[in-house]
């Protein structure tokens, strides 16, 4: 055999190895023993070349068939897989990188691969952006979340890891480690442990069209199962957000680590964080029985569970309590009390965990409209179950069988202040649901605490008995006290049991404020110009609020709370518990970025309270009102709290408010609409846009003519919910083109208004209709 045949044959040996095997062979030996291989991958996800680099233990080459766990590293703006673009503000790979507290070092001994993902956020035809992973600003379809699930698979084809959720974790820093707690969040059932080095509590996220603003401290119940842990430096000018965070995962997530170390905005104490991933593979935390979920997106899968929804505008589908027995769902614009969006198709197929081929009963309970119904569905092939639902608040019972109850709350009241008040003795009431399909009977309800600083005073309640679907309130006021001043949130657990031996179990939670002082330098806007600071230290003039102009509460009107400081105006989040306060499944609530101003991805929110129209003369309504303004450190911001009292008066004069309008694919237009009142017409009248509609090489058949249609809110032809706000119509026998949008509406108070859509919507050929 001649030289040339033998290197042909050596070549195709080569080429034919696994892409793993000759991966390595391009890697480099550092002195520790640690290889680092930095390679590329093509992701169907993203449609291109993915680079990364792999840290590799001593002991991968020596023995060939152990197997280890893996911690994905995520870097922070303007770096890369291999560092920072420019000098960097943290170099934390090699040799004396981060003071020789590194990758490298910890690889070297310890058994663990580390790799580090690439964050690139852009195609080679898009200019430079050091923004990685589509956050902050969502800029592009590239969605992370997918495209890790995708690299976690790439990796665990091509390494010897130990490709479970139980060896897997995450961590980053910076904008890193906001995908830390973001992707632990979205893929609990992926990983099991996020380190967090100094990351952002908050950034835009999710659709291109539709995504949210998204913050750490919403998230809590998606947790459970996650080992998290958190650093950051004592000048890190991230560490004010940080502290708001804590508020609520410090007390909602009893397993959350967080450390501060002597540093700035750097990965500070990496071994230390690594050892506790480590340690969290050895002794991860045990998976909840029932188990709770937030997403943003329209369709995920989590724990076998795939959930579609028709959601195409901003928000969050929340699953609640979900367990062989049933689930609670809701579709809310944001959290944690915003609308529902009951005009949003759900799809739940539930992991395969019922007998195939079987028939299950099915309860549901609609807490918003109080309907309830019982039908039959029948498992398939694998044991999954297929509910049809809509966003409103369902509590959802499943069951083969007719004689098993099954008790849930479904709602708390606080009877004794307007909020829960930490120091103060707090009193509830608490509403249950059978959503079984027996009879419970004797039922105890009895509280305790999850969170640390709780005095639990009065525990006990009970109920009589419960027939299926029904609800009812326990018997007994409950009593607790949160000792912890300073933490927005609190966990409890409550336990039902019934005469039969039958129990119960679930979480919930209360939003605690601190005691705060009265704020008199408020004005009420309603409808008038002011000139409001916007984006922390910049300004501007415009119309806030919705009423007659003249600074005093009226019935119908949508306010906006201002504190004056300094000649500026202040927009506030107002919170209150008022029954007159948003009526009819309304609730607005506007953020204002602070991004420009310092860069780390907060927001102030501030809410537009809608007053309802039947709010009596002389109604005094206490608002808990919050709002920021910058610190004199960098990425400081104060929070100022404190009570408003606003009195009503007056008469509804108010028309009815279009908050936004889009088309369907199915020739249907929406439009959510909000009143103090009940809302009477809904008129729009779509006039062609010549301007718009001037597209080269498009040749019109002709300009259309105006039309108008009126949108309803029953339920019925086009509109899919009724009394859920949003006024639906179907278009037809119009040409495509682009329109403009006008209303007039009318309430039941006689009010008539008009409104003119900022935005012009395109319609397709509908004339065959």
């Amino acid at each position: 055999m001649n030289l040339a045949k033998i290197f042909i044959i050596v070549i195709a040996m080569f080429m034919l190895q696994p892409r793993s095997s000759w991966a390595q062979n391009r890697g480099d030996l550092l002195a520790s023993g640690v290889e680092v291989i930095d390679d590329y991958h093509y992701s169907n996800a993203f449609s291109n070349n993915r680079n990364f680099r792999v840290f590799l233990p001593p002991s991968y080459r020596k023995d060939s068939e152990k197997r280890y766990p893996v911690i994905y590293f995520f870097h922070g703006w303007a770096q890369r897989y291999f560092g920072s673009m420019g000098s960097g503000y943290s170099d934390y790979d090699f040799g004396d990188d981060n003071d020789g507290d590194n990758i490298e070092k910890f690889v070297s001994e310890n058994d663990v691969i580390i790799v580090k993902v690439d964050g690139l956020n852009q195609f080679k035809v898009e200019p430079i952006n050091l923004s990685p992973y589509n956050v902050s600003l969502v800029s592009t379809f590239r969605q992370f979340p997918e495209y890790f699930k995708e690299f976690v698979g790439y990796i665990d084809a091509h390494y010897r890891t130990i490709p479970d959720r139980t060896h897997r974790g995450i961590s980053g820093l910076s904008m890193g480690g906001f995908m830390t707690f973001w992707l632990s969040a979205k893929l609990p059932d992926w990983v099991s442990a996020a380190g967090n080095f100094c990351g952002s509590s908050e950034f835009s996220a999710g659709p291109l069209d539709f995504p949210v603003r998204y913050a750490h401290a919403d998230m809590y119940d998606n947790f459970k199962a996650i080992s998290m842990r958190m650093h950051n430096g004592n000048s890190d000018r991230l560490r004010f957000y940080h502290e708001d965070m804590n508020r609520y995962l410090m007390n909602a997530v009893p397993h959350y680590q967080f450390k501060q170390y002597e540093a700035s905005h750097i990965t500070c104490g990496m071994g230390d964080m690594f050892a506790f991933m480590m340690q969290a593979f050895k002794t991860p935390l045990p998976l909840p029985e029932k188990w709770d979920y937030i997403d943003i997106y329209p369709y995920f899968e989590v724990w076998d569970y795939k959930v579609e929804t028709s959601r195409n505008r901003s928000g969050y589908t929340i699953l609640e309590n979900v367990d062989k027995e049933g689930f609670n769902l809701a579709v809310r614009n944001f959290l944690p009390d915003g609308e529902l969006m009951p005009n949003v198709e759900v799809q739940v197929v539930t992991a395969p965990i019922y007998k195939v081929s079987t028939e299950y009963k099915v309860t549901d309970m609609d807490l918003r409209t109080k309907e309830s119904r019982q039908y039959i569905v029948q498992s398939d092939a694998s044991g999954r179950l297929k509910l049809t639902l809509n966003g409103s608040a369902h509590q959802i019972g499943i069951a083969n069988s007719q004689d098993s109850p099954n008790l849930s709350m479904t709602s708390f009241k606080i009877e004794n202040m307007d909020w829960a008040e930490s120091g103060q003795v707090v009193e509830l009431s608490m509403k249950v649901l059978n959503k079984g399909f027996s009879t419970s009977e004797n039922i105890i309800a009895e509280i305790s605490a999850i969170s640390e600083g709780l005095d639990i005073v009065s525990a006990q309640g009970k109920i009589n008995g419960l027939a299926s679907l029904e609800e009812k309130q326990v018997n007994g006021i409950f009593k607790v006290r949160n000792n912890r001043k300073g933490y927005d949130i609190a966990k409890f657990q409550v336990d039902f049991t019934d005469d039969s031996g039958a129990s119960w179990q679930e979480e919930f939670e209360i939003l605690f404020k601190d005691q705060v002082d009265r704020i008199t330098n408020f004005v009420i806007a309603d409808g008038k110009e002011f000139t409001i600071v916007k984006e922390a230290v910049d300004s501007v003039s415009m119309v806030v609020g919705v009423g007659n102009g003249d600074g005093i509460a009226n019935p119908g009107e949508t306010i906006v709370l201002l504190v004056e400081e300094g000649g500026k105006y202040l927009r506030t989040d107002a919170y209150t518990t008022n029954k007159y306060i948003n009526p009819g499944n309304v609730s607005i609530r506007i953020a204002d970025p602070w991004q420009n101003y310092d860069h780390i991805g907060g927001s102030v929110k501030y809410t537009m309270p809608v007053l309802d129209s039947e709010t009596p003369e002389g109604e005094e309504i206490p608002f808990y009102v919050e709002y920021w303004t910058p610190g004199p450190i960098s990425g400081q911001h104060i929070i100022h709290k404190g009570i408003v009292n606003v009195q009503v008066k007056g008469e509804d004069k108010t028309a009815p408010q279009v908050q936004w309008v889009q088309v369907l694919n199915d020739d249907r237009i929406e439009a959510r609409v909000y009143d103090g009142a009940s809302v009477g017409e809904v008129m729009l009248t779509l006039s062609p846009n010549e301007e718009k509609s001037t597209l080269k090489h498009v040749n019109w058949d002709e300009t259309p003519s105006s039309f108008s249609i009126e949108l309803k809110d029953d339920g019925l032809g086009a509109d899919v919910v009724k009394g859920d706000g949003v006024y639906s119509a179907r278009i037809s026998g119009q040409p495509t083109y682009f329109y403009d949008l006008s209303f007039e509406l009318n309430d039941s108070s006689g009010n008539i208004g008009k409104h003119k859509a900022e935005e012009t919507i395109f319609l397709k050929e509908t004339r065959w209709r």
